[in-house]
């Protein structure tokens, strides 16, 4: 009988790792956003239903003018077709409070998400894709923002303006910034200019936390006029792994 239940046993186990996790449930209780340009004016959950694209030079693709608003792209992607010369942005909030984006692809803008704005508070960026952003993959400001799970991808490339250019995979700026448990890789320069994998800047007690960085002149750039802190991140392939800040340890 010991026997016969240790083989139950343990072809439950197998079964239990050959089981795929389930993809997280998509988002069905929403107002759709089916076309580009779009502004969101209205509190709520908003999604995409399919993969957008669009061809604008400059602009934003998706504009959030309200407060709590969650916009989940549901799995889906937000396209910019105009090439490394554009100007356009991808999702952008300024001045608003407690807005989320998640779960989705933003490619090909001159900075994927753009959420800012001194009058800010609770921004959240989490479980996004940055693909080949030209000048900044993530960029966040105000008050409590939190940038976590994000997966930020050969940020670089712009032809527009100086051709000397400092691209940024995360960007942030404000009061009690938290950047947690991203990746970001490739991030690459243009001219004489400064590739970073993630910065603080201007920042007021923020943290860097589980962060891996790969392919960049400076992994973790915590700047002059800030006050943060970071561990546990792990660099590769980066000239200078860690600038500015307090490091409270584990940081490879």
């Amino acid at each position: 009988m010991r026997r016969a239940t240790i083989a139950v046993s343990f072809l439950a186990l197998l079964a239990s790792v050959a089981t795929p996790r389930p993809a997280p449930a998509e988002t069905v209780k929403c107002t759709p956003v089916t076309a580009l340009p779009a502004v969101i004016t209205g509190e709520g959950i908003h999604c995409l239903t399919a993969d957008l694209t669009t061809t604008m030079t400059t602009g934003a693709a998706i504009f959030i003018k309200a407060n709590n608003v969650v916009l989940d792209l549901n799995g889906f992607s937000l396209i910019g077709l105009a090439g490394t010369g554009t100007q356009a942005r991808g999702i952008v909030a300024s001045q608003q409070e407690n807005v989320t984006v998640k779960n989705g692809t933003i490619r090909g803008f001159m900075i994927g998400v753009n959420f800012g704005g001194s009058q800010s508070r609770g921004f959240v960026v989490e479980d996004i894709r940055a693909d080949r952003n030209t000048r900044n993959g993530i960029e966040v400001g105000g008050f409590g923002s939190v940038v976590r799970r994000n997966h930020v991808v050969s940020t670089g490339g712009s032809t527009f303006g100086n051709i000397n250019v400092t691209v940024h995979g995360i960007f942030v700026t404000g009061v009690g910034p938290r950047v947690i448990d991203n990746d970001v890789i490739d991030t690459v320069k243009q001219g004489t200019g400064q590739s970073r994998g993630i910065i603080l800047s201007t920042v007021t007690d923020g943290f860097a936390v589980n962060n891996r960085v790969s392919g960049a002149d400076v992994g973790i750039l915590i700047s002059p006029n800030s006050t943060g802190k970071y561990r546990d991140n792990l660099t590769l392939g980066v000239a200078t792994p860690y600038v500015g800040g307090t490091s409270v340890g584990n940081n490879n």
